[in-house]
């Protein structure tokens, strides 16, 4: 199909940007987390490396991490359809800076074996919930805003 706007005719693109978030034409969210996660990975490498240097303790860390890392990574999570794949990526990120905070980091056994932290316990140390938690109360807030509109009660 072919658009045209006073005899020119538009450009058909795969991808392109819409106030931040990266929309697609096969309608899929993933090029959006994908995205996200890419730029709340250099804020957390940055954001960690200064509270590190000034031995910021663990809660406080997960407070910088919650409000400045997190409201990148989960931004326009309220309207995404997450796939599990997508939901492992996520959460994957999220256990690893959790891992950073507490210290509790994946470690190599004398004998080659891998020895991983307790994940529900890291985030409980760490001060986090699950990141399903924080796109769900994302999610919520929303929905009790629209929820209050009118046009909501006449759909």
């Amino acid at each position: 199909m072919r658009f045209t706007v006073n005899g020119c005719q538009i450009k058909n693109v795969n991808e392109f940007k819409y106030l931040g978030r990266i929309l697609d034409n096969k309608d899929s969210d993933i090029p959006a987390v994908e995205q996200n996660l890419r730029k709340a990975r250099q804020k957390w490498g940055r954001i960690s490396r200064i509270l590190s240097k000034e031995s910021a303790k663990p809660r406080v860390m997960a407070s910088f991490y919650k409000a400045i890392v997190q409201s990148v990574l989960l931004y326009g999570s309220e309207s995404w359809v997450i796939s599990e794949r997508t939901l492992l990526k996520l959460r994957s990120f999220h256990r690893r800076c959790a891992r950073y905070i507490t210290g509790r980091h994946i470690r190599e056994n004398d004998d080659g074996s891998w020895t991983c932290p307790n994940s529900a316990r890291t985030l409980e140390e760490a001060g986090l919930w699950t990141v399903e938690e924080y796109i769900e109360r994302r999610r919520s807030t929303v929905m009790g805003y629209a929820v209050e509109r009118s046009i909501y009660r006449r759909c």
